[in-house]
């Protein structure tokens, strides 16, 4: 290496020998926020599909499958184009314009006054919160150390848990006190959105992002802060481990993928994406709708499904201690493995109509859920630096085909007529697909407590 390539990688190391959580916990809230308002908003949609929009905009089933998808088209095009944004410009920007994408797109489903005007804002709404998942995860293991990477990410989930746990409530309250609930119900994820912009100025750039684009002065600065806070907590801190090289960004950063080593990785990572997200989107967006259509009344599906979301929080506090102690693919396979469990407990309590068997079905999916946050951790792993925001995202991105698929799945085999025996098939086959996840992330390689430069150079 040359002289200027061993002051980087030196760079880069001394974020690795930090013991401790090297940045305040504001970081950590201006972050989850973004994970709160994703993931909240990931649910509205599903809520007010039971809602009187569907009458007030005159929506047929097969716009009402239009408008699922479109946020999940549109959750793969911003995936992909503010990622590449970020690994051009920086993740702190890419964070800037996915805040304000979902600001501008909550507020026009909000405003919504027909089918397409409601399709074309949860496609807007979608470029932000694809690319917002994407860079989150990229940003956080940039600046955490190898040994707390998991847990860090795992805690700043837990924003996201919150927005999960708290939607259902949310929609109780919102839905059936005024015939426009629904708007209010998107108009509050709007409101989050734009209050977070401005705290996102707040955020230093990623360092690692940093050193691949050679600029040494700023990154020092980044890192000398890191080193400050955390050498506050513990006193001194442990000496640099040796610096590892890594490739400058040189040409398009999606082209880093493709080759043999990239290239397999990022097929890997797609198709177990692929397969969850048709299991995760079947049960968001339909879940409530199957509930009702076959004997649960709205507020009764809604209430225990909202009782069961505490295990969102559960979830994501019972992952953290563990989340860099056991291997991640082996940790996301443990969670796809209960979420399965709990998708066939969702056919029983149709085929029973059971409010009890219902209530564990959605405490054993959300806990599953927020137990499975390591599989973001591990796909940011999985991909150079100069490409990791890219990578994410295809991944992410294109798996979320999966779940743009499933609402057509959902339309071919649930029939509102024979709402218990098509709503039992339903299920169980989400939960087919979710087996078939399970297999695939288990090929994947090793990164747990791994330095990202021996994972991805």
């Amino acid at each position: 290496m040359s002289e200027k390539e061993i002051k980087l990688g030196e760079i880069r190391a001394r974020i690795d020998r930090i013991p401790v959580r090297p940045y305040p916990i504001s970081w950590m809230v201006v972050i989850g926020l973004g994970y709160f308002f994703a993931f909240y908003d990931i649910l509205t949609l599903s809520f007010a599909l039971v809602s009187p929009m569907v009458q007030q905009l005159s929506l047929s089933r097969l716009e009402l499958s239009d408008a699922v998808s479109a946020s999940l088209f549109g959750y793969i095009v911003g995936a992909y184009f503010v990622a590449t944004i970020s690994d051009y410009w920086g993740r702190r920007w890419g964070l800037i314009v996915n805040a304000v994408l979902i600001a501008v797109g909550s507020l026009a489903s909000a405003l919504s006054i027909n089918a397409a005007s409601l399709i074309a804002s949860r496609f807007v709404t979608g470029l932000g919160i694809g690319a917002e998942i994407a860079i989150i995860n990229t940003y956080v293991s940039e600046v955490t150390p190898a040994g707390i990477r998991g847990k860090m990410v795992q805690l700043t989930y837990l924003a996201g848990a919150l927005g999960f746990a708290l939607t259902p409530f949310i929609a109780i309250a919102l839905i059936p006190s005024s015939p426009v609930g629904w708007r209010w119900l998107f108009g509050l994820g709007a409101l989050v959105a734009a209050a977070v912009v401005p705290l996102r100025f707040m955020l230093p750039e990623s360092p690692r992002w940093l050193t691949i684009r050679g600029r040494t002065g700023e990154a020092e600065a980044v890192v000398r802060r890191l080193e400050e806070f955390a050498a506050r907590r513990v006193g001194s801190l442990p000496p640099i481990p040796t610096p590892l090289p890594e490739r400058s960004l040189s040409g398009f950063p999606t082209a880093q993928l493709f080759n043999r080593k990239y290239g397999l990785r990022l097929l890997m990572a797609v198709l177990f994406w692929f397969f969850d997200y048709m299991l995760a989107y079947g049960v968001i967006g339909f879940a409530p709708y199957i509930f009702v259509a076959s004997g649960f009344t709205f507020t009764t599906a809604t209430w225990y499904i909202a009782l069961g979301s505490v295990g969102y929080i559960v979830g994501a506090l019972a992952m953290a201690p563990i989340a860099d102690k056991w291997e991640r693919k082996y940790l996301v396979a443990s969670a796809f493995s209960i979420a399965t469990f709990a998708v066939f407990l969702y056919a029983l309590a149709v085929a029973l109509r059971s409010p009890p068997i219902l209530t564990v079905g959605a405490f054993l999916a959300a806990f599953a859920t927020a137990f499975a946050v390591p599989a973001y951790t591990y796909t940011a792993e999985l991909f150079p630096t100069r490409a990791r925001a890219s990578g994410f995202a295809i991944a992410d991105g294109v798996g979320h085909l999966g779940g743009a698929i499933v609402p057509f799945v959902v339309y071919l085999i649930f029939n509102p007529l024979d709402p218990v025996s098509t709503g039992i098939w339903t299920f169980a086959l989400l939960g087919v697909f979710e087996i078939i996840a399970t297999l695939i992330v288990l090929t994947g390689p090793r990164t747990t407590r791994l330095r990202l430069e021996q994972v991805s150079e």
